[in-house]
């Protein structure tokens, strides 16, 4: 399971305060965490829930958590090594994308 994450945000816990969770947003909108209670539990239906999760679907997660980071979408950096070396490159067109000459 590789999913983009969005949003991460840590939860202190209530009963030991040395222990934090992160719950995590992934682009597609579902939620996970690392807590006892998302990891214990599973409804008869296959979901998974907690209060962090239930804080996040609220929209209340960033006034209750301790710490958030949002994501950026991932930009792929073009590496001009070839270029340094005098290097001619051929561009293959991605699958989809093919140059006809009439």
């Amino acid at each position: 399971m590789n999913k983009v994450i969005q949003k991460v945000w840590s939860f202190p816990s209530h009963s030991n305060p040395n222990i934090q969770y992160e719950t995590l947003r992934y682009t597609d909108g579902s939620t996970s965490c690392n807590c006892k209670g998302w990891t214990r539990r599973l409804a008869a239906d296959g979901s998974r829930s907690c209060k962090h999760t239930r804080l996040v679907d609220l929209g209340t997660a960033d006034t209750n958590c301790q710490a958030s980071h949002q994501y950026e979408p991932r930009k792929e950096k073009l590496i001009d090594h070839a270029k340094k070396q005098n290097v001619k490159l051929i561009q293959i067109p991605k699958l989809g994308h093919r140059k006809f000459h009439v």
